[in-house]
């Protein structure tokens, strides 16, 4: 988030110069290559993101709830987009951020936010990281043996 928030810093600043700003259907003249580092580091943080989850969730749930491990991952991403969607609506409702014509905006700013709240939400993934506890082998043998007793 925040390369795209100075990749926005540049595109507005080309819109600026340009004179292009008060014309909402007109477009800046800039490489459209400027996007390529943000979205490849957002593919290589959920190439990353995603096999770590799904280990954890088969390798921590109870041998029933596995299949309900597999789900999990699709309630998670939808929930973030909810809540994504919701924050944005509140920015437009706050904050002269997103107004209309992108180009009299501040959408770095609502770049830099984001990536706060990423920063925020790395450093609470770390301390909960810190305070887990990991079943052992053992204990998850035993678990699963215990739940299929019942069954």
């Amino acid at each position: 988030m925040a390369i795209a928030s100075l990749v926005e810093s540049r595109r507005l600043n080309l819109a600026h110069t340009h004179r292009v700003s008060d014309h909402p259907g007109s477009v800046v003249p800039m490489f459209v290559l400027w996007l390529v580092p943000q979205l490849i580091l957002v593919g290589l943080g959920e190439a990353f993101h995603y096999p770590g989850q799904v280990t954890l969730y088969y390798q921590e749930f109870p041998k029933p709830l596995s299949s309900t491990a597999a789900a999990m991952i699709s309630v998670v991403v939808g929930l973030a987009y909810y809540l994504s969607t919701a924050v944005i609506d509140l920015v437009r409702r706050v904050t002269m951020w997103l107004p209309d014509n992108i180009n009299n905006g501040r959408l770095g700013n609502v770049y830099l936010m984001f990536a706060i709240i990423q920063m925020l939400n790395f450093f609470y993934f770390l301390f909960c990281a810190k305070c887990y506890k990991y079943q052992s082998g053992e204990e998850r043998n035993k678990s699963n043996n215990e739940s299929s007793e019942y069954n």
